[in-house]
C-alpha cells in the first residue's frame, strides 16, 4: 500500500506553473482578438433591413464631443479599439509572466484583477453579444484565477545578490 508522501509527490507533478497559465491566457486573448477581427465588418447584410441600417449608420453624421462623426465611424472605431486592447492584453500577460519568480504576489494580484475583468467580460459578452467570446473570457478568467491563487501563495525566489543593479 503506497504511503501518502508518494501521492503528494505525484500530485505536485500535475500542477501547471503560473508562467504556463499566464502564457496560455495570453494565447487565448490573441485568439479572441483574431476571432474579433475576423468578424469584420461586424455587421451582416442578409436582409434589406440590415443593409438599410448599415447604410444609415454610414450616412447620418452628427457632432459628438465637438467632432463630426457617424454611427458607423463610432461602431467601426470601437471594433478596432477592442482588437487593439485584446492584443495589448495578450502581449502584457505574456511579458508579465516572466515576473512570476521575482514578484509572485504582485503578479498574483494582477492575475486576479484580470481574472475578475474576464468574468465581467464573459457576462457582458453572453448578455449583449455572443457565446464564443463569453466562453473564451470565462475560460481565461478561470485560468488566471488558478494562476492568481498559485502566485498569491508563492514566495519570491530572488536571491539578494540578484537585486543589485548593473
Amino acid at each position: 500500500m503506497p504511503d501518502s508522501t508518494s501521492n503528494a509527490k505525484r500530485r505536485s507533478g500535475f500542477r501547471v506553473s503560473p508562467i504556463a497559465l499566464m502564457r496560455l491566457s495570453a494565447l487565448l486573448f490573441l485568439f479572441l482578438m483574431l476571432g474579433h477581427v475576423s468578424a469584420y465588418p461586424w455587421s451582416s447584410a442578409k436582409s434589406v433591413q440590415e443593409t438599410h441600417l448599415v447604410a444609415s449608420m454610414k450616412s447620418i453624421d452628427f457632432t459628438f464631443m465637438g467632432e463630426r462623426s457617424t454611427y458607423w465611424g463610432l461602431y467601426f472605431g470601437w471594433g478596432l479599439l477592442v482588437a487593439l486592447l485584446l492584443i495589448t492584453m495578450a502581449a502584457m500577460l505574456w511579458l508579465l509572466s516572466d515576473l512570476a519568480r521575482l514578484a509572485p504576489r504582485r503578479l498574483g494580484l494582477v492575475a486576479a484583477i484580470v481574472s475578475a475583468a474576464c468574468g465581467g467580460g464573459a457576462y457582458l459578452s453572453f448578455r449583449y453579444f455572443y457565446v464564443p467570446p463569453a466562453l473564451f473570457l470565462l475560460a481565461n478568467g478561470a485560468i488566471l484565477l488558478i494562476a492568481a491563487v498559485q502566485l498569491l501563495g508563492a514566495r519570491a525566489e530572488l536571491a539578494p545578490e540578484k537585486l543589485a543593479r548593473p
